[in-house]
């Protein structure tokens, strides 16, 4: 029997589900556009000179590559690579391609630009709960402002964007790029060292101190610096922001930290566990400074994340640019608010019937009256009612006849 799923990691959604995706997503980019983001666009195709450059992290080895196309694809060199037949990426995060864009456009915008996109982006990932290879990301991003007021106000906007949403039970974990890069060089490793330490850090959750531990002895770092490390972080996982001081993080940074946690405990009266965690790391390279996450009930891993990236720009265009982003979890969301039953208000939908001998006009009529409280589907009366009744529910919450609705304003109920 021939297979009509679609490839592994991606998926169908049929009209019931499809509308509370784009209820979630208009919901998201309302919230968004009234604190002041301005929507762009980007393609889903990127150079990979763009992609490979990014430090992505893991991100990298998960990322869909397309082949040359014509004259530019040649199969009979010897010894081909990847690189020799490839020249684009399926866009693995919506960041790399916002930089670009902004690089080419900066002198058009204003400054600060708060931007908004929402798109697909691609990764070879296994699939599982709420993580797919095709996926949907809603990110808000700031370009030239270098204060905490701009985080601040990233991490506000996507936390009334939940709060929209139907979420309660938030916990907010913020972490500085400055204050890992300081931990790990305190406990002996090289700068060059920073990257990988941070990509193996990134894996507390899943593997815990012991793991990171033995991942980092897999790598060829010693012994001693790793144990100096595993020691500091357990110091501040048990200590808190306050014992950062002591192993050479900066007071500017600690400040900077402090001044973000009290005010946005201060915007959100305290309703949701907002806190440093230094086993925060965000695994892409190219943070440089303040990140964060934002967890809920029901899912383990992270629902929001972002972080500042403010060597990116300058990298692609040899002019610093400050920035900083955050991105809604939009598949993780979805998949929650439908194990929740979370709703939303709109118009249901109805089915409006109609007989051969009903006259166009009165068909119409009545829709157009219906149209008032219902999105309405007008539809000649299926010869099957049965079958009819057993599949409208996708569809429809509701269903009439012109008939009778004229005779008695009569609506049935299909849920």
């Amino acid at each position: 029997m021939k297979n009509y799923n679609p490839v592994r990691g991606t998926y169908d959604y049929a009209p019931k589900e499809a509308r509370t995706r784009e209820n979630v997503r208009r919901t998201i980019l309302n919230c968004y556009t009234e604190n002041g983001y301005n929507l762009v666009d980007t393609p889903i195709l990127e150079s990979l000179e763009y992609l490979n450059s990014s430090d992505g992290g893991d991100n990298l080895r998960l990322m869909f590559k397309t082949v040359k196309r014509g004259d530019k694809l040649d199969l009979t060199k010897p010894n081909l690579t990847v690189d020799d037949i490839t020249e684009e990426g399926l866009r693995y995060d919506l960041t790399v391609p916002l930089a670009r864009f902004y690089a080419n456009n900066r002198e058009k915008l204003p400054t600060p630009f708060k931007a908004i996109q929402i798109g697909h982006a691609f990764r070879a990932e296994r699939p599982q709960k709420g993580r797919n290879r095709q996926f949907v990301q809603c990110d808000i991003d700031v370009f030239g402002d270098n204060s905490v007021n701009a985080e601040l106000d990233l991490m506000n906007t996507c936390i009334e964007v939940l709060t929209r949403l139907g979420f309660k039970n938030l916990t907010v974990k913020v972490n500085d790029r400055q204050i890992l890069n300081s931990l790990v060089l305190f406990a002996g490793f090289k700068k060059e060292d920073i990257s990988s330490v941070c990509v193996t850090l990134d894996k507390i959750d899943k593997i815990s101190l012991t793991g990171v531990t033995m991942e980092l002895i897999e790598k060829g770092f010693d012994t001693a610096e790793i144990n100096k490390l595993i020691e500091i972080l357990d110091d501040l996982i048990t200590n808190g922001l306050d014992v950062t001081s002591k192993y050479g993080v900066e007071e500017a940074v600690i400040t900077r930290m402090k001044y973000l946690l009290d005010n946005l405990n201060m915007l959100t009266k305290n309703a949701f566990d907002i806190k440093f965690d230094t086993s925060i790391v965000r695994g892409q390279g190219y943070y440089t400074g303040t990140i964060y996450e934002m967890y809920t009930d029901g899912f383990s891993g992270a629902i929001v994340g972002g972080g500042r990236y403010d060597g990116m720009i300058e990298k692609i265009t040899g002019i610093p640019v400050s920035a900083v982003g955050c991105s809604i979890g939009f598949e993780p969301v979805c998949v929650l608010i439908k194990e929740r039953g979370i709703s939303f208000d709109e118009k249901e939908n109805l089915i409006l019937l109609f007989d051969s001998d009903d006259d166009v006009s009165t068909r119409y009529k009545v829709k157009k009256d219906l149209k008032k409280a219902y999105n309405v589907s007008l539809f000649a009366r299926p010869k099957n009612m049965k079958s009819f009744y057993e599949r409208a529910g996708e569809v429809a919450s509701a269903v009439t006849s012109v008939k009778d609705y004229l005779a008695n304003k009569e609506i049935k109920k299909l849920n």
